[in-house]
């Protein structure tokens, strides 16, 4: 649908197309895409970021199928551009908290949609939290993620990645040298044990948790790893599958989405190109030194890869509780294209 994102029959608009009467939706091109989309407030609602105006935020109303309102992002009065906006925790969007977290190159923040008073804002400026910080510079955030307990990853452009424990990001308690790729995705377990990062060759997969030196289990979000980390894991593409996609870039790594204590990430998932690829995690956690190496690394290339006709623009695990008629040992895969979304299990 030209102008809009349409799924089952109903259509959300975001511009305004060429020639139709009223005002358009201001920073939205007609044909523009948000680089970034979070539902929000128990999934009646929906932010946008704004790819022309990195400075805005549009709030939108799902079940109107209107944009409502196209806010700021100010910091002691001066707009400020935002990269990426995440959920506070993985179950952000199931409920009605009105805060999320924001980041752009050299910043880390915490935005709220209400004023100080705990009211809906009137004036559209999004409230700047207290916690976050400024580096004055060489950080280049690309990406950033959260875990259950509301834990932060962040990827950098030299490959870094850092964690936070969510209660203050001023400074990382963990930085995982990278391997020089820049990181353009980034996830994390509910549990907060593993992070998987994004890079256009391979997904990293790092363990977060180790023994510190008094031989008690620590995680790498609350206290500073060191050295003292597991190696990380890669995850590639065989030689016949790099040429069977062109040598397309991987993007948008993720775990299946799980909101609740007790249950397990079972799946990793990414696109490259006209294709999905999906490993299967518990094999992954466990392969080791007998496993593919690559640089030296444990490298896995068992997966399942299935091809579209046009270009994947993103694949996502659903919900459990949305997943219906899907065993618990797998997981439903949401893969959209440019026209089409296709469920895999």
């Amino acid at each position: 649908v030209v102008g809009g994102v349409e799924d089952k029959g109903v259509t959300f608009t975001i511009g305004q197309l060429p020639g139709t009467p009223g005002p358009r939706t201001p920073g939205m091109h007609p044909y523009a895409t948000p680089p970034k989309v979070l539902l929000a407030q128990s999934e009646r609602k929906m932010n946008l970021l704004t790819p022309d105006n990195p400075n805005k935020l549009m709030h939108a109303d799902i079940e109107t199928g209107k944009v409502v309102s196209t806010w700021s992002f100010k910091k002691d009065g001066v707009e400020i551009n935002m990269k990426d906006i995440v959920h506070d925790d993985k179950a952000g969007q199931l409920d009605d908290r009105s805060t999320f977290l924001g980041l752009d190159n050299n910043r880390l923040c915490k935005w709220d949609l209400r004023d100080p008073n705990g009211v809906v804002n009137t004036t559209p400026v999004v409230q700047y939290c207290p916690g976050g910080k400024d580096y004055s510079r060489g950080t280049n955030f690309q990406c950033m993620a959260t875990s259950g307990d509301g834990f932060v990853a962040v990827g950098s452009k030299d490959g870094k990645v850092r964690l936070y424990d969510g209660k203050k990001m001023t400074q990382a308690k963990t930085a995982i040298p990278g391997l020089g790729a820049p990181i353009t995705a980034i996830d994390v377990t509910h549990d907060g044990k593993w992070v998987l990062a994004t890079t256009d060759k391979y997904l990293m997969v790092v363990k977060t948790t180790y023994e510190d030196d008094k031989g008690r289990d620590a995680n790498g979000f609350t206290s500073r790893m060191g050295g003292r980390g597991a190696v990380p894991r890669l995850l590639r593409l065989r030689p016949e599958d790099t040429i069977r996609t062109d040598g397309r870039p991987l993007s948008k790594g993720k775990f299946t989405w799980i909101t609740e204590k007790g249950m397990s990430e079972r799946w990793v998932a990414a696109s490259c190109g006209n294709f999905s690829v999906v490993w299967n995690f518990t094999k992954v956690k466990n392969c080791g030194a007998e496993s593919l190496s690559f640089g030296g690394l444990p490298t896995s290339m068992d997966y399942i890869i299935n091809s579209k006709d046009e270009d994947v623009v993103d694949s996502a695990f659903l919900h459990p509780k949305y997943a219906k008629n899907v065993a618990l040992e797998q997981a439903a895969l949401v893969v959209a294209t440019p026209h089409r979304l296709f469920n895999m299990n």
